[in-house]
């Protein structure tokens, strides 16, 4: 699923919210929510609504609790559980004294149809029940966004999210913040009302997880405070604040500046910062080209790094990334850089390359790079495969060998341009790393390397490659160390380029 396509909401009634009782899966949720954002406040009844395949495929690839068998397989059985799941509600209607609880459907049927582009959707119809529920709202409901919960792991994370965000919008107009509920009645609003006997099962696989989501993933943070009656736990009260910075296309970003990966505990307070100095040199090579493309810092850390698995591929990631934007230089459509990036990191989130016969070619093209190696290159690496950057070209600097300098961060897009180009000629191994061919008319640079002396010889440069770098510490503009570290990194670059001239 396409980023931009999730930028919609959904409007449902408060009562629904915070009454209802029902169990689904995060899948089903995350289906239901996004049917949801396909209605509009103009509609007076419901329609069928027409949901791309491809749509539902990014719902069950983000759904940690079902993996295996095939898209198919998966597909049809969330057809089938969607279209048989039922909510209950409270009536105001009695017998005897004891309330009746209405019983409805969420969907009325899930029929695989055709758009008329030809796209392959399936189409659904909200139960005619559901009416009061999401149409013709005009006081009491909430918007809820679909890229809020689109990363949401844990379907009691969604479940109290959306009646924490109901209860806050609704009450703190009032001053009123806490949502009270009893154990009991929160667990009826779950639909796990014979489950977790033990509190603290309960604390830790429901209430516990559903903290930690909503906290790093939408925009409310919320704390609870339990009441106890004898020994027991009985009632819990949810306090409930909202970011004022919240923004859900920068959820990553923000997870990796705490240090951890969305969904898990935090790793003790490492930053964005430390692990990225925690990477090998041939990691770091991978993530600077990466960051040069103009992939941003989070992302490449947490989203593409990551799919480079293999011995095979261990001290050669950055010739895997090269290879990568190569080949989707190839393809894309995308004119723009900005559009490039935005179609590359689509790719990433839809696992393109990890497709397995593309991930085989890769490897297969990183392999035969591999043999043309020169034997101190090809010794350098395998040094470097368990020492971070850092230390390793620390090592170089005591021993006085100078291994090939990383990609200059102004020849990325040039060098995968070219190798894009290369690609296309059948039965040619493309080399990404060999020597750009010099300008005859460039000034040789002396022998020595003296930064200011640089920048008045070369202030083009020298402005390139500080545009380049600041864009590359975006993130670390706050550290208290900001300036020294970008300083460092652009008299780095300078003096590369420098050295790379004088070859």
């Amino acid at each position: 699923m396409q980023m931009e396509k999730t930028k919609k909401v959904a409007a449902i009634a408060n009562q629904f919210i915070q009454h209802a009782r029902y169990k689904l899966t995060p899948r089903e949720q995350k289906l239901i929510l996004y049917m949801a954002t396909l209605l509009r406040p103009e509609h007076s009844d419901f329609e069928t609504y027409l949901v791309p395949v491809s749509e539902i495929e990014y719902i069950l690839k983000s759904d940690v609790t079902k993996k295996h068998g095939s898209f198919y397989e998966r597909l049809d059985e969330l057809l089938d559980s969607i279209t048989d799941k039922k909510i209950t509600f409270p009536t105001d209607f009695t017998v005897d004294g004891v309330r009746l609880r209405g019983h409805i459907n969420w969907v009325a049927g899930a029929v695989p149809k055709y758009d008329e582009n030809g796209v392959l959707c399936v189409e659904f119809g909200f139960s005619p029940q559901m009416k009061p529920f999401l149409l013709g709202l005009k006081e009491k409901f909430t918007r809820f966004e679909f890229l809020e919960v689109a990363k949401m792991k844990s379907g009691f994370s969604i479940r109290i999210y959306q009646m924490c965000k109901a209860y806050y919008f609704e009450n703190i107009r009032h001053g009123r913040n806490i949502l009270a509920a009893s154990i009991k009645e929160l667990k009826f609003r779950l639909g796990i009302a014979d489950k977790y006997p033990d509190f603290r099962n309960f604390r830790r696989k429901v209430l516990d997880v559903a903290k930690e989501e909503i906290n790093e993933k939408t925009r409310l943070m919320i704390d609870y405070d339990f009441i106890k009656k004898g020994r027991n736990i009985t009632d819990v009260r949810i306090i409930i604040n909202e970011k004022t910075d919240f923004n859900p296309e920068m959820v990553e970003e923000r997870t990796l500046r705490q240090g951890k990966k969305p969904g898990s505990p935090s790793p003790g307070g490492n930053d964005l910062q430390v692990r990225i100095g925690e990477l090998t040199e041939a990691q770091r090579r991978a993530f600077n080209t990466l960051t040069e493309y103009g992939v941003s810092m989070a992302f490449a850390m947490e989203e593409v790094l990551p799919i480079i698995k293999g011995s095979e591929l261990i001290g050669y990631e950055d010739f895997f990334v090269l290879f990568m934007l190569a080949f989707f230089e190839k393809k894309t459509n995308a004119k723009s850089q900005k559009e490039k990036v935005k179609a590359f990191t689509g790719w990433v989130g839809n696992q393109r390359f990890e497709e397995p016969n593309l991930y085989a070619q890769l490897v297969e093209q990183v392999v035969g790079r591999k043999k043309k190696l020169k034997d101190l290159e090809r010794a350098n690496r395998e040094r470097a495969k368990s020492i971070t950057a850092a230390d390793f070209r620390k090592l170089l600097e005591e021993e006085k060998v100078i291994g090939r300098s990383p990609e200059p961060s102004f020849t990325v897009q040039r060098k995968t341009a070219d190798q894009a180009s290369r690609m296309n000629r059948v039965g040619e191994m493309a080399d990404l790393f060999s020597p750009a061919k010099k300008d005859a008319a460039a000034p040789k640079p002396k022998a020595g390397f003296d930064f200011e002396q640089f920048k008045k010889e070369f202030p083009h440069i020298h402005k390139s490659i500080r545009k380049e770098r600041q864009a590359a510490f975006e993130n670390f503009t706050t550290a208290s160390n900001y300036k020294q570290l970008l300083e460092n990194s652009v008299q780095a670059y300078c003096e590369q380029w420098y050295r790379n001239q004088s070859k």
